[in-house]
């Protein structure tokens, strides 16, 4: 799976600025469940599957990312390896948990628990 993050704004930034205020909408609803990469884009984008899947992750990615890296809230990347196949994903929370650490969340989020979980994923449609 590609890191989306390193994705251009193709359609400009009003709609990543919307997209964004709906992920810290919903992380803010939400505060002690981390969503990943690919829950807040089934949640927030498309639900009619009209647009390009692989787009609209890269857009939800950078989207959260852009919070993360403005502080607003905290992610932490996860990668795990099975049976031939990587599959990596990222998880945002809001910092109105108070919690800093994924694992803080309690243990099907701690290592190795977590990593069977997204392992299990052959097809890598995240957590």
């Amino acid at each position: 799976m590609a890191t989306y993050a390193a994705a251009s704004r193709s359609s400009g930034p009003a709609p990543i600025a919307a997209l964004r205020d709906r992920i810290q909408a919903t992380l803010d609803q939400e505060p002690y469940r981390p969503w990943c990469v690919h829950g807040l884009y089934e949640e927030l984008t498309d639900p009619d599957g009209l647009g390009d899947r692989e787009t609209l992750l890269m857009r939800t990615q950078l989207a959260a990312d852009e919070l993360a890296a403005n502080g607003v809230l905290y992610r932490e990347s996860i990668s795990a390896v099975t049976i031939g196949v990587h599959c990596q994903d990222t998880l945002y929370w809001t910092k109105r948990a108070g919690i800093a650490q994924l694992e803080e969340f309690g243990p099907e989020y701690e290592s190795p628990a977590i990593l069977h979980r997204l392992g299990a994923h052959f097809l890598c449609h995240g957590l």
